[in-house]
């Protein structure tokens, strides 16, 4: 199953450890991008303390993971709880070098779970062309314009989100609906790195530290 990690942040922020999700397809719907609307769903219907204790891993020695390729690397140090800080660098004159952090997954449903994901012009020029990527492909996400296409392409991606044209030299954001927070890309890692950590299968006591994830 793709895409699984909104759902499974969502249900991790929640302390949900056992539950069953049903799909029709081979992966999660993307729905609006996020983890608000699965964090919502499950504060709305509740959750059902079970009569065994939670299965916990707790870090008890510094230990860091590198990808040698690029410069992306996790870093776990131990805490007496959960937290985690995420830091993004894509080179963008856009997309500025970022920095997002939780201290307490309380805080989830207010500084994280409404974060977007987001995609670059520039990764899905070739999809556009070829017409096989759809304006709602894009709403549920923030677009980036950070590198000139032809004016063709730019007026078609935005004709398909339904938002005004922009000039080939005017870079920014595609979408007109703003950022949820000026981080909000940082602050979508880290949702997205909960959602990976979550399939350790165990609530973590330890410190993440995420660098280009």
């Amino acid at each position: 199953v793709y895409t699984i990690e909104h759902a499974m942040a969502a249900l991790y922020a929640a302390g949900v450890d056992n539950c069953l999700i049903e799909l029709t397809g081979p992966e999660m719907p993307i729905l609006d991008g996020s983890a608000k609307l699965i964090s919502e769903k499950i504060e709305e219907v509740g959750i059902v303390e079970q009569n065994e204790d939670a299965l916990v891993y707790v870090v008890r020695q510094r230990s860091t993971i590198k990808d040698e390729s690029t410069t992306a690397s996790i870093k776990v140090v131990p805490d007496s709880d959960f937290s985690i800080d995420v830091m993004i660098e894509f080179n963008s004159a856009v997309l500025a070098n970022q920095f997002a952090t939780l201290e307490s997954l309380e805080d989830f449903n207010k500084d994280i779970a409404s974060c977007r994901t987001f995609v670059f012009v520039r990764e899905i020029e070739e999809l556009v062309k070829h017409n096989l990527i759809k304006g709602g492909d894009l709403n549920n996400a923030i677009v980036i314009y950070d590198s000139p296409i032809a004016q063709e392409e730019l007026d078609r991606i935005a004709d398909m989100m339904n938002v005004p044209r922009k000039k080939v030299t005017e870079f920014g954001f595609i979408n007109d609906n703003g950022l949820v927070f000026k981080n909000e890309p940082a602050r979508h890692k880290l949702l997205d790195v909960i959602g990976d950590m979550a399939l350790i299968g165990r609530r973590i006591q330890g410190r993440i530290i995420a660098t280009c994830p």
